[in-house]
């Protein structure tokens, strides 16, 4: 099946006539592309939930392909022909001005029409224009495409949505959720853990004192004898000085999730507080929940902090006093001074992969040290030697791996020199298998035979050994065992989004879509984890920012995500993807 992906561009073809189909311009085609055919009450686009309000004489009949609301994408023409563009005429959406300057003109004959809504900034012109083989457009803002042929496309079937995700849609019908409907189901979620009160576009506040919920990251859930507990960190934007670490159960596997509570830091923009952040929950075998975090104490931010926490006994009712952990050791890269804490973060749970079940986790280390050229971000390795004793926060022993100029680094003389953010996964045989994202466009990896105590040199990601390195800018690049996190079942994935500019200023670059890639475990390759072709799993254009966990009960795996750093969902990850 082949589609015309486009972000927030919605496309047009003419479904008259046959003769009036092929004299439209042919589009260059990528997958899962779909129509249907524009008539009143029909949804507008793939993520919101507008109708075309009013519809022309002209207009009516003529397919359109679903795409999302935002823009910035480029359309490219396969083979000429008629090309019509319709914009809204006024605002900041409209993109008329660009328009023009590729040589559009309006179809008078077509009055102004409200396209959907009742804002008049929606009221919308028909613009055209025959344009040629190989003629590339981009738009900043959403418009609509018309007239081109529609060869190749399939007609729109809605995807498929869970039962438990179709009820909650139903429940919020009449509500102030009722907005969220459709963009809720872009990334196809069976799971909703938290929706903000909030509106996504209030991440610059105007009410000082509501709660600063609109951005949601470092999505951590885990569970244990059938519950589940969520801890994300939550703001009203990245960074903000309200950042805080919120905190969910649920009691009925994902079902139900209790109302979130703010575990530490501030709950408003309004009474703004040291930032709190990078939460990381563990359990002891007793059952003993700990939640520990990166805390500010200084005017740095929001890496920079100390690790602090606390521990409930009885399921996240209530906690113990907030304590320090003594972390013990300074590495070259941190702050001379020593009453200025490390910058760091630990953007993935624990995992209990350590030497004899012990807690380790990925840690990403900003700074420089003396023999580094510039400063750099680099992953060393930190292990809770004793948290099955039932510590008190202050008694918890850290013992710190693969550090300092052992600790795993790239470089990149163009762009900046960055390995953050380790994912861990068991292998058969006991080794283990870490994936970083990277300032090289690749993801990176690296083993461990020692439990995690040194680590091989990191090396670009390739499908297999001699094969074919994915592409990915500066961002993360989940990995996780199929079977659960510490099972070493042979059976792994990772999410990737396949794109990356090496001509361009910066290894931060445009995201796009999501990838799983499936991989199985070869004992006898270098690169001891081998890659299926990748699959579409997140296909929004933007704000796939996957900052992740797993869990992995009743023998179902479940991606717990942040969609937008704004939903908090989750995903079952079946066998359908290895096959």
């Amino acid at each position: 099946m082949k589609r015309v992906l486009f972000s927030g561009v919605l496309f047009c073809g003419l479904a008259w006539t046959v003769a009036a189909q092929e004299g439209g311009a042919v589009l260059d085609e990528e997958k899962d592309a779909a129509f249907d055919r524009i008539a009143e009450e029909v949804t507008v686009f793939t993520d919101r939930d507008f109708v075309f309000s009013s519809v022309p004489e002209p207009m009516k009949g003529k397919t359109f392909l679903f795409g999302m609301i935002d823009g910035d994408r480029e359309i490219r023409i396969r083979k000429g022909g008629r090309l019509e563009v319709i914009t809204p005429v006024k605002g900041v959406c409209s993109n008329v001005k660009e328009l023009e300057g590729y040589g559009f003109k309006r179809v008078e004959e077509i009055k102004p029409y409200q396209l959907f809504g009742s804002n008049p900034f929606d009221v919308s012109a028909v613009y055209a224009k025959q344009v040629r083989d190989g003629d590339a457009y981009r738009f900043k803002k959403w418009v609509v495409f018309a007239g081109f042929s529609e060869e190749g496309l399939p007609k729109y079937q809605p995807p498929k949505v869970s039962e438990r995700m179709a009820r909650i849609i139903e429940s919020w019908k009449g509500t102030a959720f009722e907005k969220h409907c459709r963009n809720v189901l872009v990334n196809r979620p069976d799971y909703l853990v938290f929706v903000p009160k909030q509106k996504l576009e209030n991440r610059t506040p105007t009410n000082l004192r509501a709660p600063g919920d609109t951005y949601n990251d470092h999505f951590q859930v885990i569970e244990h004898n059938g519950k589940l507990f969520a801890f994300w960190t939550q703001a009203t934007y990245e960074g903000a000085r309200d950042q805080h670490i919120a905190f969910s159960k649920s009691l009925d596997k994902g079902e139900t999730w209790s109302e979130p509570v703010i575990l530490a830091g501030s709950h408003c923009w309004g009474i703004p507080g040291l930032l709190a952040s990078w939460q990381q929950p563990m359990i002891s075998k007793s059952g003993r929940i700990y939640c520990l975090w990166n805390q500010q104490t200084t005017s740095r931010g929001p890496h920079c902090g100390e690790m602090i926490g606390f521990y409930s006994d009885d399921d996240g009712e209530t906690w113990s006093p907030p304590k320090q952990v003594t972390w013990g050791q300074r590495m070259d890269a941190d702050p001379a001074d020593p009453l200025v804490p490390p910058s760091w973060c630990n953007w993935q749970r624990p995992l209990r992969l350590g030497e004899g079940g012990k807690y380790l986790v990925g840690v990403s280390r900003h700074g420089k040290a003396p023999y580094d050229p510039r400063p750099n971000c680099k992953v060393e390795f930190l292990q809770y030697d004793n948290i099955d004793e039932n510590p008190e926060v202050q008694d918890i022993r850290l013992k710190f791996f693969s550090t300092n100029r052992d600790a795993l680094a790239v470089f990149n003389p163009k762009m900046g020199d960055a390995c953050e953010e380790a994912a861990i996964v068991k292998l058969p045989d006991g080794r283990l298998f870490a994936l970083m994202r990277s300032s090289i466009g690749h993801p990176v990896w690296s083993q461990s035979r020692d439990n995690g105590v040194t680590w091989t040199r990191p090396k670009p990601l390739l499908n297999k050994d001699g094969g074919t390195a994915y592409l990915h800018p500066r961002s993360p690049c989940p990995m996780y065992d199929w079977k659960g996190c510490e099972a070493g079942s042979g059976k792994y994935f990772a999410l990737v989004h396949q794109t990356f500019d090496f001509n361009g200023k910066s290894e931060y670059q445009h995201r796009g879509p999501l990838y799983l890639i499936a991989g199985t475990f070869n004992p006898d390759a270098e690169q001891p984890v081998e890659f299926a072709e990748p699959k579409l799993f997140a296909p929004r254009k933007g704000g796939n920012s996957f900052y992740t966990s797993y869990t992995y009960f009743d023998g179902k795996g479940i991606l717990w995500f942040n969609d937008q750093k704004y939903f908090l969902l989750g995903r079952e990850i079946g066998p359908e993807w290895w096959e």
